[in-house]
């Protein structure tokens, strides 16, 4: 709690920097080392694999036999994989008779008291079990950590007077998979300020909007709230919400939504009638390339219908004039401002290549003042003007060659601190389309640290010009210092092997 409550001085009520990470019990890495957070091991269990679940028999009776005491409880709920035991606990303490005040007296202790993540979520689940409306505050605050949010979510629904608008209060102060569980349990809900924070806000995270977006649209009652007086905060909400749903999985989608088509009208008639937003243009672009796309089952002439309007909206003139003022505006980058400006000209290459509008020499310019930005690689060589040379040139000349060439390691290549070695992997896997071409990249591909960065250079060889005396030699040295067993081995058997990566 002592976490919390110096994250809370420092930043207000959240969301927090980094969601409250790291944690006081964070485990050192090692460099290159990548480890799957828990809070999202948790959120991906939960949402798509199941949790599993173990005994809770004794667990329970070690619970109740510390009520009066329940400081050993730190120690003996060390090691828990507590979202696989909290609900079958929590029935199983259901079933016995409990002493609700001791057990909440208990389960405050721990929850306040725990230096381990695990035993503060248990204390959690418990409170849930045998908290009430005195708990909101401590149910909040530890919530707002985003690693206990679920546990604190599922708490203040059993617990609060009011639990539709105490998950509410949480889920504003949360913004990645914590935001995905507190806002999951408002679907339903018929309060008029939740319903229009979902629409304008609430479906946002910093996961997927994916999750959210059929949720608000349903639960918050899109469509006739589009039929209403529309604000800009209610259109740019509304934007985002359909072009998550055009966008599909991981949770229901366009496909889903009764209202898709009157909605989907509704918007094209909202945006062509409004100003010219980046936004706006994004969603109605992904909506076009949806209707084109997707097999609609859909009455009538419908599908032909948004076809058309939808092409008519994006070829309007206006949306190709405000692309190059954006990119314009946004391509170079200060000071506090430059992670939005970084988006907006991220947003803006985006609306250019599905416009088809020449942008390329508004990319190479960003490459150069940030030649690391592997979005802006990726668009430069699917959207490229000329033939593939320019992109090898310019990589030869952008990214630090030498540095990249520094050696294998079994490193995966993820994270911060690896955003050159993944430029140059994205323009190595292009290189496919071109065999022979950009010998010295492969080369430093063949000696970086990044695994799938080498199996990438060795799968490219393998199409290359068959009299390319030099290859062979260039595997073997590198096969001699591969430190992958499995790598080493296709290396080995080269240009013979079939062998495809398993990293």
């Amino acid at each position: 709690m002592a976490h919390a409550l110096s994250l809370a001085a420092l930043h207000g009520p959240g969301p927090w920097p980094r969601a409250g990470h790291p944690l006081p019990d964070e485990q050192p890495r090692e460099p290159g080392e990548f480890v799957l957070p828990s809070v999202v091991f948790d959120g991906i269990r939960t949402h798509h694999f199941g949790v599993g679940s173990q005994p809770v028999e004794e667990l329970a009776d070690q619970i109740l036999d510390h009520l009066d005491n329940p400081a050993p409880l730190l120690d003996l709920f060390a090691g828990l994989d507590v979202v696989r035991v909290a609900d079958d606990l929590l029935q199983e303490l259901r079933s016995r008779q409990v002493a609700r005040e001791k057990l909440r007296s208990a389960a405050r202790f721990v929850a306040e008291n725990a230096t381990r993540r695990e035993v503060a979520k248990l204390g959690i689940v418990l409170l849930g079990l045998s908290g009430d409306e005195r708990d909101s505050e401590l149910l909040h605050l530890l919530g707002t950590l985003d690693e206990f949010a679920l546990f604190a979510v599922v708490a203040l629904m059993n617990t609060q007077p009011d639990r539709h608008r105490a998950v509410f209060q949480l889920a504003q102060r949360l913004d990645g998979w914590g935001r995905i569980h507190a806002v999951e349990r408002l679907a339903g809900c018929t309060d008029p300020d939740i319903k229009a924070w979902l629409l304008r806000t609430g479906f946002r995270n910093g996961v997927m909007n994916e999750y959210l977006a059929h949720l608000a649209a349903t639960t918050g009652g899109l469509y006739e709230a589009l039929l209403d007086d529309v604000d800009d905060a209610l259109l740019t909400g509304a934007a985002g919400i359909l072009r998550a749903l055009a966008m599909g999985g991981p949770a229901n989608d366009m496909h889903d939504y009764d209202d898709a088509v009157p909605a989907m009208h509704r918007f094209a008639e909202l945006v062509d009638a409004a100003a010219p937003d980046l936004g706006l243009l994004d969603a109605a672009l992904t909506l076009e390339r949806f209707v084109h796309t997707e097999e609609l089952d859909w009455p009538d002439d419908e599908p032909a219908r948004l076809r058309e309007r939808y092409r008519s909206l994006v070829s309007q003139p206006r949306w190709h004039d405000l692309v190059m003022s954006e990119l314009t505006a946004h391509v170079s980058i200060d000071g506090q401002a430059a992670d939005a400006k970084e988006r907006r000209f991220e947003n803006a290459l985006s609306c250019a290549g599905r416009l088809r509008v020449n942008a390329f020499p508004f990319a190479v310019a960003r490459l150069r003042i940030d030649p690391h930005n592997g979005y802006v690689w990726q668009w430069a060589i699917r959207y490229r003007s000329g033939p593939f040379e320019e992109i090898v040139e310019l990589a030869e000349e952008l990214l630090p060659l030498d540095d990249l060439a520094s050696g294998p390691s079994e490193s995966v290549g993820l994270g911060i601190g690896y955003e050159a070695d993944m430029a140059l992997e994205l323009v190595v896997q292009a290189l496919h389309h071109h065999p022979g071409l950009g010998e010295r990249l492969v080369r430093v591909a063949l000696a970086n640290r990044v695994i799938r960065c080498r199996w990438s250079a060795l799968k490219l060889l393998r199409n290359w010009p068959t009299d390319h005396a030099a290859v062979r030699d260039w595997v073997a040295t590198a096969a001699y210092r591969e430190p992958n067993p499995d790598l080493r081995t296709a290396m080995l058997a080269f240009p013979d092997s079939g062998a495809e990566p398993v990293t």
